[in-house]
């Protein structure tokens, strides 16, 4: 039986796990359906609870305006708590990587989340691993991470590092990042080396920003990812065929979730569509070196940056 989300606060939620626009043959014979679940509807309770509390909510902006002027938001989040987010839960996360839960075993299992923000996201991905590696940019979101028993990798250099994962994700990273091909370079060498499988998720239609920039304080990235149209539907597509496939990485499925995050005094719930690909790495034609995913040149105008509450898990 379809579970239904009995209460959204407002939000639509008619596409929250259905492109609105048709997609292309390709994009359609990859989809995988996924649906809501009760931890969907719990986060969207408790978001609203948080989000009704006037006193919470004024305490929370009095401190975000002191804060803001010394830290950035993320840093922000992770020393307060504040912007939680929902992605998937254990059993959506389970049924879109075929794992069959009464006989997994995750004894000696290790996955890697890139860009893992206060770890909300990641948790829901413990049960199945032994060993949980993350790396993040800030640090603020770096103790958040070590709290909760997580290995967390040096950010930069994290593929350099000598340990074989079972999988490896980057949630919401890639159109955050300084380098989108460089990440996807680092994603394919690792993956390759482990022989694992890499879950890489982004909002689309793709709008570049850059919070943590090692090479700089500009937002916005040294490449854009390739992608034309201006749906949902048409950057699925080209992320596929411009982007993963040219960064010698095979889709195996994708699928459509929405990206929530904890309300405020305005809304008691924020939604982005997210596209969540479950990618396997493939020997190139070429060398790995010179097989580079395209990448757009940086234009003279800035991409416009989505008007959405920050993510806190889009870091490095």
């Amino acid at each position: 039986m379809t579970f239904q989300l009995e209460r959204t606060y407002g939000l639509r939620a008619e596409n929250w796990y259905r492109p609105e626009t048709n997609l292309s043959q390709l994009a359609q014979q990859k989809f995988f359906s996924s649906e809501a679940d009760n931890q969907t509807q719990m986060f969207l309770d408790n978001s609203n609870k948080i989000a009704s509390n006037f006193f919470w909510q004024t305490v929370r902006n009095i401190g975000v305006m002191i804060l803001s002027s010394v830290y950035t938001k993320t840093d922000i989040n992770g020393m307060t708590g504040f912007g939680n987010m929902f992605l998937f839960s254990e059993n959506q996360f389970s049924k879109f990587l075929t794992i069959e839960r009464s006989s997994w075993v995750s004894s000696g299992k290790k996955v890697l989340d890139l860009g893992a923000g206060n770890g909300d996201i990641t948790e829901h991905m413990r049960p199945f691993f032994d060993d949980v590696y993350a790396t993040e940019l800030s640090p603020k979101m770096r103790k958040r991470l070590a709290s909760k028993g997580y290995t967390v990798l040096d950010a930069l250099e994290w593929a350099n590092t000598d340990v074989k994962f079972d999988l490896i994700t980057a949630f919401n990273l890639l159109d955050r990042h300084y380098s989108p091909s460089k990440l996807l370079q680092d994603l394919w060498n690792v993956s390759h080396r482990s022989n694992c499988h890499v879950i890489v998720s982004l909002v689309l239609p793709v709008s570049h920003y850059v919070e943590f920039n090692p090479n700089g304080s500009s937002t916005r990235p040294d490449s854009y990812l390739n992608v034309q149209g201006r749906t949902y539907a048409d950057h699925v597509h080209h992320m596929i065929v411009n982007v993963f496939k040219a960064a010698n990485f095979e889709v195996v499925r994708w699928t459509r979730l929405p990206y929530l995050c904890e309300g405020d005094m305005n809304n008691s719930a924020y939604y982005l569509p997210d596209a969540v690909f479950l990618l396997k790495p493939i020997a190139p034609k070429s060398t790995p070196a010179q097989a580079t995913p395209k990448v757009s040149e940086v234009p003279e105008d800035p991409i416009p940056v989505p008007q959405a509450p920050t993510a806190t898990h889009t870091e490095l």
